[in-house]
């Protein structure tokens, strides 16, 4: 007898099965479930594609989307990515992103946390509902709910932007003080070297730089430079007082030679007009002896 022909069966492996119960359990998926299902496609693109969601523009996360929806509904992703709770909604930042910018925290908390609500009624309510026939009513609200987050998501990367550009330009400011300060020190400061000079200097640019730092918000120019002025000044003054005192011990001391000077010249004035007297008195008294002695 002949052998009979068995008909071959294909054995799927027990990871493909899984794969596939867990994709009818999700359901299908399309481009509108872009925020809803954020989680787990910031999770794809780390882990099979090496690249971080917060480093994409718009457009190019979008497109990237369309390759997870394939994949999705083709039942090609591992069983980790179909799964619903709260597990991928509650992943570390550093596991999705590669930085942790502390600014999003603060401008973007309130976004995010309306962003994260949405998604978890959003899996929530489509885990009850049987797959149906979406109404034109519904359709139209969820389409204004993907337009609001994706503004969301806009305004995010514009705040971001706008932190930078301020941040740049308080370093410009910085460097603009700093190189007015030693300007105006180089004009102001002591002219004469040496090291009380030097940490007269220094003692004004901390206390310059100390007053800038002191302040966290963006100032004018002018009111930023008036407490450095009025330190300029007072070293300014106590520059001049010095000199002051200088000159006035020179004086004193230049007073103090002509003075010795005088006396001296005064003394030896004085001994000449001794010394003549006393000749005189002497001339007096030979011219009495003389006409004495002739009257005798």
């Amino acid at each position: 007898m002949e052998p009979t022909d068995k008909p071959r069966t294909r054995s799927r492996s027990p990871g493909h099965s899984s794969r596939r119960r867990d994709r009818d359990d999700a359901g299908q998926i399309s481009q509108e479930d872009y925020f809803r299902l954020n989680a787990p496609f910031r999770l794809w693109l780390r882990k099979e594609k090496d690249r971080y969601f917060d480093e994409m523009s718009s457009d190019k996360a979008h497109r990237y989307f369309k390759s997870f929806v394939r994949a999705w509904n083709k039942g090609e992703l591992r069983s980790k990515y179909y799964k619903q709770d709260g597990e991928l909604s509650n992943l570390s930042k550093t596991v999705v992103t590669r930085h942790n910018w502390a600014f999003a925290s603060k401008v973007d908390q309130k976004a995010l946390d309306s962003v994260k609500d949405d998604i978890r009624r959003s899996t929530h309510t489509s885990n009850l509902e049987t797959p149906a026939v979406k109404a034109p009513g519904q359709q139209g609200t969820r389409t204004r709910d993907t337009e609001t987050k994706r503004d969301t998501e806009t305004e995010r990367v514009a705040s971001e932007e706008q932190w930078e550009e301020r941040r740049a330009q308080r370093k410009q400011e910085r460097r603009r003080a700093r190189d007015r300060e030693e300007q105006i020190l180089d004009e102001v400061a002591p002219k004469e070297t040496g090291r009380e000079a030097q940490l007269m200097k220094k003692r004004a640019l901390h206390q310059a730089r100390h007053t800038k730092q002191s302040l966290d918000v963006d100032i004018p120019d002018s009111e930023m430079y008036a407490n450095s002025t009025d330190s300029l000044n007072h070293l300014k003054r106590e520059r001049d007082t010095r000199e002051q005192r200088k000159q006035e011990y020179q004086a004193r001391r230049d007073a103090g030679g002509r003075g010795e000077r005088l006396k001296e010249h005064a003394e030896k004035e004085q001994r000449t007009i001794e010394a003549l007297k006393a000749m005189a008195e002497q001339s007096r008294a030979q011219g009495l002896g003389m006409s004495q002695k002739w009257t005798q």
